[in-house]
């Protein structure tokens, strides 16, 4: 067995509890969340100051999934449930336009600063809060307005004049599928599962470069700019969802491809001198040029030239130690704790603010992740999925019984 030292099963479980619940949680109630109108802020700086008091729909869908999710599976807390409430009834009443799609920005009370503009994202996010929502309290209309946003969001990325579609869409897709077949029988979660699970692992994969491109066209067939291109951390992301789908079928065999996957993706796009995982490869590009990035909260544009795009984000080590997580859990193999552990070193030392007394984190950065204040953004759900996920998974495999 790797395990050794202070990294163990146990004490990450321990630590990620103490985490998610002594720093994470409390910050999102005491800073980002506005108990005046419901829902979330986005604009936090490193020290949790506000920056402003706009509403990013894809922070209020996510906000009300984590909060519903907590209330589910960490003791059904009447007071997370409230925050999920108000978050719900939020978006109720401000976030669905005439025209059935969804504005994107808001003020703090609700007005629309940005009406919807093809950002199908957002709108997944609202689709699983209000599911999870549901099946914490058996609201119906939070549940029938989900539905009612997945069937759009389904028909729109079917539509011919669609365009390119990205992994991305399909990994939501299969993530809210996943989650409604363990709850229920349904044809449309099943049809959105199936299809994604086809598109991640078979059209999306492609075999001469061992990687996922993340842009196919409409057709799926592979356009000429896009085709040695990789996003890692959306890849990764995909493939775990990929586990747990499989997981639920009980299929072997579909299980064992994803994993073998999630590793060659680690593999391919780690980067063992700096730590943390490279965001995309243009494979045999030495001097591809990579659109210039924008570094949230600070001053500092990224600009990447060659084969690798080494731009970093925390959201990309979460979904590894996710991946590495569920593959060390249930085959015990060396690779899966290796990179789990490395994963989790990062994100402790790097990434993580409480060397600096501070209860935020690094989103994104340049290779080396350096810090650069005062940032703008935090995150209210790949960290905390990150968290809960983790514990929920050690503490299944542990044997333990959820607290519910």
């Amino acid at each position: 067995m790797p395990e050794s030292g202070n990294l163990t099963r146990e004490a990450l479980r321990k630590s990620w509890r103490s985490e998610l619940f002594d720093r994470v949680i409390p910050f999102w109630e005491q800073r980002g969340f506005d108990p005046g109108h419901g829902g979330f802020y986005h604009r936090l700086t490193y020290d949790g100051s506000l920056l402003g008091g706009e509403k990013f729909l894809w922070f209020q869908g996510r906000g009300l999934w984590v909060w519903s999710f907590l209330y589910n599976h960490f003791g059904r807390d009447p007071a997370r449930l409230e925050i999920a409430r108000q978050t719900k009834d939020f978006l109720l009443a401000h976030g669905r336009q005439p025209d059935g799609w969804w504005s994107q920005t808001f003020t703090r009370e609700g007005r629309v600063v940005e009406p919807f503009g093809g950002d199908l994202y957002g709108m997944y996010f609202v689709a699983e809060g209000l599911l999870e929502y549901a099946a914490a309290t058996g609201d119906e209309q939070a549940r029938q307005t989900a539905r009612e946003i997945l069937e759009r969001l389904w028909r729109r990325i079917h539509e011919p004049e669609f365009g390119p579609r990205t992994q991305g869409l399909w990994m939501l897709s299969l993530r809210i599928a996943t989650q409604i077949l363990r709850r229920e029988r349904d044809p449309l979660a099943q049809e959105m599962a199936d299809e994604a699970l086809d598109a991640i692992t078979e059209r999306h994969y492609h075999p001469e470069i061992g990687l996922n491109n993340e842009v196919l066209a409409f057709d799926f067939s592979r356009l000429p700019c896009e085709q040695t291109k990789c996003v890692f951390g959306h890849s990764i992301e995909s493939l775990w969802m990929v586990l747990d789908e499989a997981e639920r079928r009980g299929d072997d065999a579909l299980w064992r491809r994803a994993a073998e996957r999630i590793r060659r993706h680690l593999d391919v796009g780690w980067d063992h001198i700096f730590g943390g995982l490279a965001h995309a490869v243009n494979v045999d590009q030495p001097t591809y040029c990579w659109p210039e990035e924008k570094l949230p909260g600070t001053d500092f544009t990224y600009r990447a030239v060659g084969e690798y795009n080494y731009l970093k984000s925390l959201w990309a080590v979460n979904e590894v130690i996710l991946a590495t997580l569920m593959v060390y859990l249930r085959t015990g193999e060396e690779w899966a704790w290796r990179y789990l552990s490395l994963a989790e070193e990062v994100r402790r030392e790097k990434f993580s603010l409480q060397r600096l007394g501070y209860p935020t984190y690094i989103l994104f950065a340049d290779r080396r992740i350096t810090y650069r204040p005062p940032g703008d953004r935090q995150d209210n759900y790949h960290l905390p999925r990150q968290l809960m996920l983790g514990v929920l998974l050690l503490e299944r495999a542990a044997g333990q019984p959820p607290v519910v």
